[in-house]
């Protein structure tokens, strides 16, 4: 988490957030993983202590993931209504292939026009 962002996700050469499984079968934090994550997990009501498994983590993992997502293109939406490219990264960023490919046409058309005027 170089950039100080607690929804950031590691580097490959920044250090594991767990330590392997116990004899159990459970998680164990590192300090660096338990500070890294416990804002995050929070955020999205689950305090980290309760995660206890890999299954609980990847799950708590996916949970804050949608949720990040959502609050950035909420964040985009904002900066960028009235913008001619901005349905064009709505459609990108949810995955539709149909709705991609109309926003592109109407873009496009968009700067031919731009370009007239």
């Amino acid at each position: 988490m170089k950039d100080g962002n607690e929804t950031s996700i590691p580097d490959d050469d920044e250090p594991e957030p767990l330590d392997p499984l116990d004899e159990s079968g459970w998680l164990i934090w590192t300090d660096e993983g338990r500070h890294a994550y416990r804002r995050r997990f929070a955020r999205f009501g689950n305090r980290i202590e309760t995660l206890q498994t890999f299954e609980d983590y990847r799950t708590a993992m996916r949970l804050s993931a949608r949720v990040f997502m959502e609050d950035t293109l909420g964040q985009w939406a904002e900066r960028a209504a009235g913008k001619p490219w901005h349905e064009l990264r709505v459609a990108a960023l949810t995955g539709d292939s149909a709705s991609v490919e109309r926003a592109r046409r109407r873009y496009e058309t968009r700067q031919k026009l731009f370009v007239i005027s």
